[in-house]
């Protein structure tokens, strides 16, 4: 008669849990392990680090990766700064095997758990010569994020983990423009750039990253279409700033290369995140950020002559988004300038000199 350790492996867990707070999380984290365990009994620190890297993969986003007996795409983590591909299970796995394994690691779970909290997903939407694409990512608290092409956004794994694993705050970094649509779950929600923070419970808002605002004398922009957020600027070593609170229809940026915020601005809320349905807009923004905007949008190279003022606001509102070309013809119409095309995309200069 084959002998079942299903009731001698609870009884043991359920020795070991006793008296911890964070049992039920780890008793969940238990639960999952028989789905990421090897597919043959091998005792090599390359086999427990593969069963580790499942365990992080599912709990970190079951629904993207389901680990079943069927085949399913490999799945690329970093670990040690080294990327990893973890194959899908095989579809046998004897129950004996994965509890050696499972053993293994759960040691791993509760010991180095702050580690793999750190370890991010990035989401992307990648720049084209074409019709700019847009990314919306749903978070795990429920929260939605579109990015604008050429945008990356950080997240970490334990945002929305159970229990004591869970993250006690919501924070992001975002690199490019987004725009975000944020539930209320108790938790702050921050997004972060490399010179701004901004803090939230449950809003709509966009943010422009500093690394992409194309102004040399702004750098995050932040504009709220509905709810409130407050915006500080951060330094180089991460401090917070004072803070300025908007609510909708009010934008905020940083001064560029200083941690300070720049006068409170009024702008139309409807025409917030304009690009999210194809459109585009730009409201007293600088030509070097709006140039700035169409390239990463379009992956083209967009430069023009020293001459030209890259600091003069201009106001621009496309319901839909038309071609580059046309909205650079109709800039360069309203500003005096010629737009020249070049091998990598165009060029501007003022009227009545050479390119």
């Amino acid at each position: 008669m084959t002998h079942d350790p299903t009731p001698t492996r609870s009884r043991d867990l359920e020795a070991m849990l006793a008296g911890r707070a964070d049992r039920d999380a780890l008793r969940e984290v238990w639960e999952t392990l028989p789905r990421v365990a090897p597919s043959s009994l091998d005792p090599s620190p390359e086999a427990r680090r593969v069963a580790w890297n499942r365990l992080r993969a599912t709990l970190a986003d079951p629904s993207r990766t389901p680990f079943t007996a069927d085949a399913a795409a490999p799945l690329t983590l970093v670990d040690d700064d080294q990327p990893t591909v973890v194959p899908a299970p095989a579809a046998t796995i004897g129950r004996a095997r994965r509890w050696l394994v499972a053993a293994s690691a759960a040691g791993v779970l509760i010991t180095g758990g702050a580690a793999l909290r750190a370890v991010p997903t990035t989401y992307a939407a990648p720049a084209t010569a074409g019709a700019a694409p847009v990314v919306v990512v749903r978070l795990a608290d429920g929260s939605d994020v579109w990015l604008a092409a050429g945008s990356t956004l950080s997240v970490p794994r334990a945002l929305g983990w159970p229990g004591v694993l869970r993250a006690s705050s919501r924070d992001v970094v975002l690199s490019g423009r987004g725009f975000f649509a944020v539930q209320k779950d108790g938790r702050p929600f921050v997004v972060r750039t490399t010179d701004a923070a901004v803090r939230v419970l449950g809003t709509r808002f966009e943010v422009l990253s500093a690394a992409v605002a194309g102004s040399p004398a702004v750098g995050t922009q932040v504009t709220v279409q509905e709810g409130r957020v407050a915006v500080s600027a951060t330094s180089q070593d991460g401090a917070l700033g004072a803070a300025v609170e908007l609510g909708a229809g009010q934008r905020a940026a940083t001064m560029a290369g200083r941690a300070q915020l720049l006068p409170v601005r009024s702008v139309s809320a409807e025409q917030v995140g304009a690009w999210r349905t194809g459109g585009f807009s730009a409201l007293d923004e600088s030509l070097d950020a709006v140039l700035s905007e169409l390239a990463r949008r379009s992956a083209l190279e967009i430069t023009h002559a020293r001459e030209v003022d890259g600091a003069v606001t201009v106001s621009l509102f496309y319901p839909d988004m038309p071609s580059v070309d046309t909205v650079l013809n109709d800039l360069c119409t309203a500003q005096g300038l010629t737009l020249t095309r070049t091998s990598r995309g165009f060029h501007i200069t003022r009227s009545g000199t050479r390119p």
